[in-house]
């Protein structure tokens, strides 16, 4: 019998109030509670689809967070049932997981059992799991053979992928790990993809630009298999929820392996489509091994299954070897997906007959004897189900032989066209980190060709397209830095602003001229700590502005999958100080979205937090943190100096098609700009990333800073007036890609550059743009550049006025630097 754990019974018959005691509240309060607390928590329940059990017959809305006992009321948020109770009792589990199986080990079916599916069906879904196996056998050889490098098989759990794969629909998103061969191959991966990719050729998909077995089908609804373990798990639900809000017939399937379930992205990925009622499989292939970790070391408790309960999501376990267990599971579980809009978990029981990758030996650590891993694969997939078919008469030795051949004569042809095919154009290497390259990709690229070619010698030029050839066409004008195209000017009346009040009529104007356009982080349903999203959800709906859980990597992760669902993805981390658990998200998927999938990805998102000093943070409350982001490629980051710049750099960020880092400096939300800079456009507009400002023109040296730092330098700049020196102050704005022309022309004509940061100086932005100012402008200098930073020390509390670059700081270096 197929039975989902994890779902309530239905509602119970609501109980009046007369029937009711109140734990030390009035009539008056609990009606208070159930006509406010109770319609707002209600919608939680709603989401889920669960039961609740009504406070009074006359609310119209039920609420799970409300537990009731005869004769008092105890109002516990969040949980299923609390009734009380003098036993002390700790529970370890709520009830074990029988694996569902429908054909037994020699092939038959269990009485009452039927095919779910054709015979026509069945006898494709053995041709692509043979094919599975033949194919990973023949590059097994091939890496021994030192003819591709790395290699990782499927065998013994082809049911799992195949039979996955032939019960979803093909408009259905896939997020596969590593070992889902047979579910490309059911979507119409061909081995000649196979082979192009592994051996990372011209005709790679992904240009040659991932590990061996990181097949991508865009096209067809399958994402590039993820590398970092667990990652998607927690994207997954990202798409998921926007099939949801869409209506669509249309579910989103992470799989992964019992390993990665033990990644925090796979919890928090669970609870994410949980709170948000995602569409999302998660489908866990338990082959009882993470590599050489047994699963005795890998997880406590009741298996993978025994986490879905815990998050409220219907989750079964199957026995994965069992192909049609394995496709009538998988197709009950889209079904409720899509009716019940629900998330639902899979545990598909199976055995990793082979090693993990050609990377190591299971012999060395399998706690199986070799007798006990021969039984594990006679009673494995392929030999389970060629026994139903012979018993239908629809498969003999004959058929198995022609069929093996025919597999092995493919994969060789195609592996031999493969290894004939030139590796892509080195211009390659540089595209698709952004959707255009930027002038210093552009700069490293034109640089690259011309190196290679002049010492050609040193490198392998002829296995590459054109590298033998002449030079490509250049045009030095893309070097220039400074966007490419330019928005209109903005115009129309200004009104005095406060930037926090900037970035919220920012938001809103996004999320009306974007339908698609989603606001979610930690708190901002109310408008967010600091009420940048204040009233947002009034105007634009729950589905739209979303509270998340306290988890960073997950918002990171949601926004990944909102995006390659086609939505417009706006998160806030609460504090830059904690977008750190995020990291991982950030510079492993986000960034390397687009260049991984060789163009197709994951760049409408915008990632907002509150950074810098705030006068009280101490050291988790105050982090500049840029320079950690700036490092990786394929993100752009923002700061601005006021509210004019926060309106029109964050409605150009929202709008970017690549992945972009808006920190805010939070001592800024509610400070008074007298100058023009507090002046914002009530209208739409804004202003072109990548873009320095010259804020203050001058003659003896250049003061370069961004955020909060800017009006310290301004300040600094009206002190060295006094002393005759002409100071030239400049907002650098966007730190990647950063203005390098505009400070290059102004230290040409001043001789002097000071830069100035809060982060600590080691390793801060301003090391990059020192030297690189030092390359194009040695000649130019008169003194050494010099940086006003923070120490690198953490942040203190008590020091905070010493240890930030301060306005008597930045002085005393323009004195220095004039000086020298």
């Amino acid at each position: 019998e197929l039975q989902f754990k994890g779902l309530l019974p239905h509602a119970q018959e609501p109980r009046t109030p007369s029937s009711l005691g109140v734990l030390g509240l009035s009539c008056a309060m609990a009606a208070a509670l159930a006509g406010t607390a109770a319609r707002q928590l209600g919608r939680c329940a709603g989401r889920h689809n669960r039961v609740a059990v009504r406070l009074f017959p006359n609310l119209a809305t039920s609420c799970r967070c409300f537990s009731i006992e005869t004769p008092s009321i105890a109002i516990y948020r969040g949980v299923e049932s609390s009734p009380f109770s003098d036993t002390l009792e700790f529970k370890k589990s709520s009830g074990g997981f029988p694996v569902f199986r429908l054909m037994d080990n020699e092939g038959k079916l269990l009485p009452g059992a039927s095919l779910p599916f054709s015979l026509e069906d069945g006898v494709r879904m053995y041709d692509l799991m043979v094919r599975s196996a033949v194919y990973d056998g023949f590059l097994l050889t091939m890496q021994r053979q030192g003819r591709i490098s790395f290699y990782c098989c499927n065998w013994g759990e082809e049911a799992a992928s195949v039979g996955t794969a032939a019960a979803l629909k093909d408009q259905d998103m896939i997020w596969p790990q590593y070992r889902e061969l047979g579910m490309f191959l059911w979507r119409g991966l061909t081995p000649q993809e196979m082979c192009d990719q592994n051996i990372g050729n011209e005709s790679d998909r992904s240009k040659g630009r991932n590990l061996q077995v990181h097949y991508c089908l865009l096209e067809k609804n399958v994402q590039t298999v993820h590398a970092v373990l667990g990652t998607h798990i927690a994207q997954a639900p990202g798409a998921g929820y926007a099939y949801k809000l869409g209506g669509e017939d249309r579910v989103s399937v992470a799989y992964f392996g019992d390993g990665a379930a033990s990644e925090g992205d796979a919890l928090t990925g669970l609870n994410f489509a949980s709170v948000y009622g995602s569409q999302t499989l998660f489908i866990c292939r338990n082959n009882g091994y993470s590599i050489s970790t047994g699963v005795e070391d890998q997880y406590g408790g009741d298996g993978i299954a025994g986490r879905g309960p815990a998050f409220g999501i219907p989750t079964v376990r199957v026995d994965g070897n069992d192909l049609v267990a394995v496709y009538t599971a998988t197709k009950e579980a889209r079904r409720l997906a899509v009716e019940e809009k629900t998330p639902v978990l899979l545990e598909l029981m199976t055995y990793r007959v082979s090693d993990h990758t050609t990377s190591d030996d299971s012999k060395a650590y399998r706690v199986e004897n070799a007798e006990q891993v021969d039984a594990w694969k006679s009673i494995g997939p392929i030999p389970r189900w060629r026994k139903y078919l012979e018993a239908q008469g629809l498969w003999d030795d004959s058929k198995q032989i022609a069929l093996e051949t025919q597999a092995k004569a493919d994969i060789m042809d195609a592996f031999k066209k493969a290894e004939a095919k030139k590796r892509p154009p080195l211009k390659e290497c540089f595209t698709d980190v952004y959707t255009d390259l930027p002038w210093h990709l552009e700069e490293q690229w034109q640089y690259c060709e011309k190196h290679v070619r002049e010492y050609s010698g040193d490198y392998n030029i002829g296995r590459y397209r054109d590298l033998d050839g002449p030079l490509p066409a250049m045009d030095a004008k893309r070097a220039l830095s400074g966007p490419r195209k330019m928005p209109p000017k903005p115009t129309g009346p200004t009104q005095r602003s406060t930037m926090v009040a900037a970035i919220n009529d920012a938001l809103t104007i996004a999320m009306e001229k974007d339908p698609k356009a989603i606001v979610f982080g930690e708190d901002v349903a109310f408008g967010g700590v600091f009420r940048a999203s204040v009233g947002l959800r009034e105007k634009f709906g729950e589905g739209r502005v979303m509270n998340a859980p306290v988890a960073e990597q997950a918002i990171a992760g949601f926004a990944v999958g909102l995006s390659v669902a086609g939505y417009t993805a706006i998160a806030e981390m609460q504090f830059a100080d904690y977008i750190f658990p995020a990291f991982d998200q950030i510079v492993n998927e986000i960034a390397k979205y687009r260049y991984r999938n060789a163009g197709g990805g994951a760049g409408n998102i915008v990632i907002r937090s509150p950074c810098s000093a705030v006068g009280h943070g101490s050291m988790y409350h105050s982090q500049s943190v840029e320079s950690y982001f700036a490092h990786c490629p394929g993100l752009k980051i923002v700061i601005p100096r006021g509210p004019k710049q926060a309106k029109g750099l964050l409605l150009a960020a929202i709008r970017d098609p690549d992945p972009v880092l808006f920190f805010e400096p939070k001592v800024l939300y509610r400070h008074i700009f007298e100058n023009a800079d507090g002046d914002v456009p009530m209208g739409d507009y804004e202003l072109p990333l990548g873009q320095a400002e010259t804020i203050r023109e001058g003659t003896d040296i250049t003061l370069v800073g961004w955020g909060t730092q800017v009006s310290r330098l301004e300040a600094a700049a009206d002190r060295a007036a006094a002393d005759g020196i002409s100071c030239e102050v400049i907002d650098l704005q966007t730190i990647i890609p950063w203005d390098v022309d505009a400070i290059e022309a102004s230290v040409k004509k001043t001789g002097r550059l000071i830069v100035s940061h809060e982060a600590p100086s080691t390793n801060g932005f301003g090391a990059e743009i020192g030297i690189k100012i030092q390359e194009r402008c040695f000649l130019h200098l008169q003194a050494p550049i010099t940086r006003v930073c923070g120490f690198d020390t953490h942040f203190p509390y008590a020091w905070e006025e010493f240890y930030l670059p301060s306005v008597a700081r930045v002085y005393d270096a323009i004195k220095k630097t004039m000086s020298y």
